[in-house]
């Protein structure tokens, strides 16, 4: 039998959600977060990026590299001391847009400094990872990265981005942070997050399943969920930058 990693990822059969209903009665001028009424004071963008690719993904914000990646300045312990480098490292009042594994450490930087951050964006991101791969998957991706190293990296940011991506990685490092962050679970700090948060999440996504977006959701209360028609990074960036500038404008 061929080796297989998420080729047919357990996807919810849950149609669009629609935005929980929000007052935003006493609230000062500030961004209108789409299809909800919820408004966000103004703030700086600032990139967070997925494993296996750089702040190059998303070039039109301002971002870091994580550890092993691209040209990071950053050394890596662990998962909560990352995501209180990373916050030092990023303007206050900056509006964090977090994709897959950031994501994860945007909500980990949010829930260490509640006051710091004015709202999340999240894009195809997940409480516990370990949770939306099965631990067939989850082997099969780690046997096919240590085989074909750099090949596969190649084949998983092609299905990750939508297209290729070059940049620089400590492969032995990165694959150590994934694997520390296959094995971090986010599901008990989540609810006490008061950072108002979009989660946009494809519908055809193929590293995060849709059901893991319903469950982030579900538990982060300050939250709507945006689906689109689309994978892991949404690249139509009409999409994400009409969030933002609904953020910016409204």
């Amino acid at each position: 039998m061929a080796e297989r990693w998420l080729w047919e990822p357990e996807v919810a059969g849950s149609s669009p959600v629609a935005p929980r209903a929000r007052s935003s009665a006493g609230q000062s001028k500030g961004f209108l977060i789409p299809r909800s009424g919820v408004r966000v004071p103004p703030g700086s963008l600032f990139f967070i990026h997925g494993w296996g690719f750089s702040s190059k993904a998303f070039p039109k914000a301002r971002g870091i590299d994580l550890p092993f990646h691209g040209n990071s300045p950053l050394e890596y312990k662990d998962f909560f001391q990352l995501a209180r480098d990373v916050a030092l490292r990023v303007p206050e009042g900056s509006l964090l847009v977090g994709w897959s594994m950031g994501g994860s450490i945007a909500l980990l930087m949010a829930y260490l400094f509640p006051e710091r951050f004015r709202a999340l964006v999240l894009i195809g991101t997940t409480t516990c990872f370990k949770r939306s791969w099965s631990e067939a998957n989850i082997r099969g991706f780690f046997l096919r990265l240590k085989r074909e190293g750099k090949e596969f990296l190649k084949e998983f940011r092609r299905l990750a981005y939508g297209m290729d991506f070059e940049d620089a990685i400590d492969l032995e490092g990165a694959t150590r942070l994934l694997k520390d962050y296959i094995e971090l679970d986010l599901t008990h700090i989540v609810p006490y997050i008061q950072t108002p948060a979009v989660i946009i999440q494809g519908t055809k996504d193929q590293i995060v399943p849709f059901s893991s977006a319903l469950s982030l959701y579900n538990l982060l209360k300050r939250s709507i969920l945006i689906p689109f028609q689309g994978g892991h990074f949404p690249h139509d960036e009409s999409l994400i930058f009409k969030v933002f500038k609904s953020l910016r404008e409204l």
